[in-house]
């Protein structure tokens, strides 16, 4: 297999420039406004004006001198300016091809591809800027063809095909999952982030001496305008969802799932079943309370996209269709509600290390800040909401090769991981869970760089001891 070496897009210097203009923005925009010399302004402009050269010049460059293609089993990519690099990737080793359109890319009929590789690190191993959709397209069959020639030389592949399951996400379901998301911590943390950067240049005497009013506000008044506040970054934390997982749709090919999502930001990713590692099923409280779910792909890919390893296979879905989905998509897995919960005498350590640390807090402010600080006595109640349900859900279950563990941080999680995709399994214990015959549980998969490992704690000791006598079967009973 060979193609001739190409180059990306032209639109990729324009790519390049932004990328590496917009390092220096911030630099240049508080050099600016803190320079008080009399001569700054105009040395200021010329040194702008050569960086912006520089850049266009490096741009240029960088774009002529990188090219790509296919090569006697490898993907191999030719860049540098002033140093020539080399990257020769073997098809073999590619896991997943995210394809994903940002604005720039858009306006011209563009897509940017990024291959990743199994342990690749932080970044994908090969990115491609600026190319035509039927090019990427490309790439993915010409990738897809050498595998399966490699895998399957025999193989007749003149079979009818069989139907391809797509999934996409219904409108009701994607403003389920915009409204009831966390995004609006994330809004208020952004929004905070940036008047933090802008505390020079905003003038927030003259904004307090207008609202001076407020000073003398009642209660009601406060929690009027901090409802409001919170109200309106829902709003926009709604509206980045909805931009995000738009269209959202799940195709599964022979030996990959295809996920694609977007609007202005389209992006598109395919993951070899092969690697997927573990599913992970999350239910916020909200969620739970409205009978929904999130379910997550890890996969034993690199960066696997924006998520990390961690890639979303269904961003909302009915709780009660979990196991239907499954079934269509990844028939590995099998989802049971079936699960041996934690003994009661757990529920005693739970409560103390949710309960104890809202006690500590709730009392000191209820007494300097009295009457409204017996108001944080709420805390003792959320904490001991929370310290049941986390041992209420907290559970594990075998079914045949496959481990089920159940626990809650704030959410409620569920993993799905079968034997020969566990790296390890370790039991835990300490002093106090000793006499009480529990035990913590530690599972690690491959997942991403370092691997990802999931916890429950204060199991039974003889609960453990089981799932670790079923992890640690010799390699003929596993092959049964």
């Amino acid at each position: 297999m060979m193609f001739e070496p190409k180059r990306i897009h032209p639109v990729g210097v324009i790519l390049s420039f932004l990328k590496i203009i917009k390092s220096y923005i911030i630099p240049a925009f508080l050099f600016f406004f803190l320079g008080n010399h009399d001569r700054f302004e105009i040395y200021f402009i010329l040194g702008a004006i050569f960086l912006v050269v520089f850049i266009v010049i490096t741009s240029f460059f960088d774009w002529w001198k990188f090219t790509y293609w296919l090569e006697d089993g490898e993907f191999r990519i030719e860049h540098g300016v002033f140093v020539k690099k080399k990257r020769y990737i073997p098809i073999e080793r590619i896991q997943t091809i995210n394809i994903s359109a940002g604005i720039i890319q858009q306006i011209f009929g563009l897509v940017k591809v990024q291959i990743e590789t199994a342990g690749g690190g932080m970044e994908a191993e090969a990115v491609l800027t600026a190319i035509k959709r039927q090019e990427a397209d490309r790439i993915q069959k010409a990738i897809a063809l050498y595998k399966q020639d490699s895998s399957e030389p025999n193989e007749v592949q003149n079979e009818e095909r069989p139907h391809i399951p797509t999934y996409k996400m219904e409108v009701k379901d994607l403003f389920v999952a915009a409204s009831t998301s966390s995004g609006i911590g994330v809004v208020l943390s952004a929004f905070a982030a940036l008047l933090s950067q802008l505390d020079d240049f905003i003038p927030y005497k003259d904004i307090f001496n207008r609202f001076e009013f407020l000073s003398n506000g009642s209660f009601t008044l406060y929690a009027v305008l901090v409802f409001i506040a919170f109200f309106i970054a829902w709003i926009l934390s709604i509206i980045g969802v909805l931009l995000k997982y738009a269209f959202f749709t799940v195709i599964k090919e022979e030996n990959e799932i295809k996920i694609s999502r977007g609007i202005f930001e389209k992006h598109q990713v395919s993951i070899p079943i092969s690697r997927i590692q573990a599913i992970r099923i999350v239910q916020n409280p909200l969620r739970q309370l409205l009978g929904y779910a999130t379910v997550y792909i890890e996969s034993a890919g690199g960066s696997a996209g924006d998520e990390g390893s961690s890639v979303m296979l269904f961003p909302v879905v009915p709780k009660k269709e979990v196991s239907n989905l499954l079934s269509q998509y990844l028939p590995l897995f099998e989802y049971s509600d079936t699960v041996h919960r934690l003994p009661k005498r757990s529920l005693p350590r739970y409560s103390v290390r949710k309960v104890l640390p809202a006690v500590i807090i709730s009392i000191p402010v209820a007494y300097f800040l009295a009457p409204w600080g017996f108001l944080s006595f709420i805390l003792i109640a959320i904490a001991a909401w929370w310290s049941y349900y986390s041992y209420k859900d907290a559970g594990w279950n075998l079914n045949g090769n496959q481990l089920q563990l159940r626990y809650r941080v704030v959410s409620k999680i569920i993993i799905l991981v079968y034997r020969n995709r566990l790296q390890s399994v370790k039991s835990k214990t300490s002093l106090v869970q000793e006499k009480q015959l529990l035990r913590t549980l530690e599972v690690t998969i491959k997942s991403g760089i370092v691997g990802r490992v999931f916890t429950v704690k204060d199991l039974d000791r003889n609960d453990i001891e089981q799932m670790i006598d079923w992890y640690s079967y010799s390699t003929s009973e596993k092959v049964k």
